[in-house]
């Protein structure tokens, strides 16, 4: 590494560290800046923040030979303001105008990118840029933190020639950035306070559940603390998902715990989709016939209750599941603190059919403890009459567990087998147990990193989602939405972009759905540039931002 990336090593080592993960990214000190321009959002939070400021900005730069850049979260620049345009000619002919992304993946080190990696202030000069076609300008890079989630909404960026630098364009440049969080804080403050102020109005009653939901907001009187988990708000948010702004909804939900409640769902106008919500549990009807139905335990609850069942038992157990379903911890489950050996057919093709059936026998002699066959689907026949003998006998020997595919999907000869064991549980796929997802992921959460939060509408879009691959899918997911956290809240926007489907989305009727499709299409064929996407489709742009914004499209 060095002023020219492998001459000499650079003064700093967070210099250092950027041009490697530059050049991890694929680029080359002689690369073109990435453009891949595309027509922005002017009504977006960031810009009405930024916009007061940047207008200020522009007059106090006069004279300076430098520019001022905003990029959002995604490093897009989305507004620009010169000293003049000898300065705006010289900084477009790099590739620098409105929508670039600069990225340290598209630009390498430079004072947009970086600090939206380091997560703080960057003051880049000349030839520590990446890109040699950056080497002549001096660049300060300034994070923009939403107040309230101290997440990261933008970047600020300063640069001209390295000739016109000045120490003072750094606290200058703070200075803005602190302007527009203010103004981020106070449209923040406009939206929640109607919210709050509709909470406040009837938080007061005793006997009703009161719940205010919002982006960043929830609010709960102690009634609905007592009522309402981390599910019932995901379910009470999806009843306002088509609703306008001043527009009610009347229903009778079932809750988490079972109880029948009547819900009164208020969209608030002006509080950026929050909503109130009034929740009057239902007294059940005391005849007799009415107390005779109990309500159908929940997928998870009726696994939690046949685990404990066959762990209390003798007998041999059969687990099926599909695969991610968490089998190998619901065998875990049964086995307990008992002695337990471990096999998996997955092993035969590696140490061969005889080492493993020399295995199984060992294990077996035993005569106490547990033996734990795992993915018996991948059984070549030739063993499968051992095991059979195996569990006729787990009463005088070994207690047999089995772990297996979903049983639909069991060739005869397995599911001959699985029936053979006296305790079968199967585990419902994770598309079966909507209600429990945000639960579940927050109970994983607190295995990844015990502070982190699901935003209700997190917990939605997670809801929302089909799991093929079930609880291991959900566990990387939330890796992957854990990590590099600017906030102990994750939100719909740092979930990997094939997850960010609500449950809005879900309801689409099919002449929507197809309509989102048409248009996500579009946007996919045309590189995410509206202008080009709008033009394919045969719309105004500004009929494309209403549709996306109606359609929840976030491409």
């Amino acid at each position: 590494m060095s002023a020219n990336p492998g001459e000499r090593e650079p003064v700093r080592p967070e210099i250092a560290l950027s041009w490697k993960r530059s050049r991890l990214s694929g680029l080359d000190p002689s690369s073109a800046i990435a453009v891949d321009t595309e027509e922005q959002d002017g009504e977006s939070r960031l810009l009405r923040a930024a916009a007061p400021v940047l207008d200020e900005v522009s007059q106090q730069i006069a004279g300076t030979g430098f520019c001022v850049l905003l990029a959002d979260r995604d490093c897009r620049v989305v507004a620009s303001v010169y000293s003049d345009s000898r300065v705006e000619r010289t900084i477009e002919r790099l590739g620098v105008v409105n929508g670039s992304r600069f990225g340290e993946e598209h630009a390498g080190t430079n004072a947009l990118g970086t600090p939206l990696e380091v997560g703080r202030s960057v003051v880049i000069h000349g030839d520590e840029h990446f890109l040699d076609s950056l080497k002549g300008l001096s660049c300060y890079g300034q994070p923009i933190l939403h107040p309230v989630t101290r997440r990261v909404e933008g970047i600020l960026d300063m640069t001209g020639v390295v000739s016109q630098a000045n120490p003072l364009f750094a606290p200058f440049l703070a200075r803005a950035a602190a302007d527009i969080e203010k103004r981020l804080l106070e449209g923040s403050k406009a939206s929640e306070q109607r919210l709050v102020d509709a909470f406040q109005r009837v938080s007061h009653q005793r006997h009703i559940a009161v719940a205010a939901i919002g982006d960043d907001i929830l609010l709960s009187n102690r009634t609905a603390l007592d009522l309402l988990d981390t599910a019932d708000h995901v379910s009470l948010r999806s009843l306002i998902a088509d609703l306008n702004p001043d527009q009610s909804r009347l229903v009778t939900v079932e809750l988490a715990s079972g109880a029948l409640a009547r819900v009164q769902a208020d969209r608030i106008s002006g509080a950026d989709g929050g909503a109130l919500f009034l929740v009057e549990p239902l007294q059940r009807e005391r005849a007799p016939i009415r107390r005779t139905h109990e309500r159908a335990p929940s997928p998870g609850e009726r696994l939690r209750r046949d685990l404990l069942r066959a762990r209390a038992g003798s007998t041999a157990v059969a687990i099926s599941g599909e695969a991610g379903s968490g089998r190998t911890s619901a065998a875990s489950d049964v086995v307990g603190s008992v002695d337990a050996s471990w096999l998996d057919a997955t092993r035969i093709a590696f140490d061969g059919r005889e080492q493993w059936v020399t295995d199984l026998v060992r294990a077996a002699r035993k005569r106490s403890g547990v033996v734990v066959i795992e993915q018996v689907q991948l059984l070549p026949d030739s063993v499968l009459p051992l095991v059979a003998d195996l569990i006729d006998a787990s009463a005088e020997g070994p207690r047999i567990v089995l772990t297996s595919g979903a049983v639909a999907d069991l060739p005869p000869a397995i599911a001959s087998l699985i029936s053979r064991c006296a305790s079968r549980i199967a585990i419902s796929p994770l598309r079966e147990r909507q209600a429990e997802i945000a639960e579940l992921a927050q109970a994983m959460l607190e295995g990844i990193s015990p502070e982190l939060r699901l935003t209700a509408s997190a917990a939605e879009a997670l809801a929302a989602a089909s799991w093929p691959g079930n609880l291991a899918e959900l566990r990387v997911v939330l890796h992957r939405a854990s990590g590099d956290r600017s906030s102990n809240r994750i939100d719909v926007a740092d979930l990997p972009e094939g997850y960010r489907t609500t449950t809005k989305v879900s309801r689409l009727a099919g002449r929507e759905k197809a309509e989102r499709q048409a248009i996500i299409g579009a946007l996919k064929d045309c590189g995410g540039n509206k202008v080009h996407a709008s033009a394919q489709l045969g719309i105004s742009r500004s009929t494309l931002y209403t549709r996306m914004r109606a359609l929840d499209i976030t491409v």
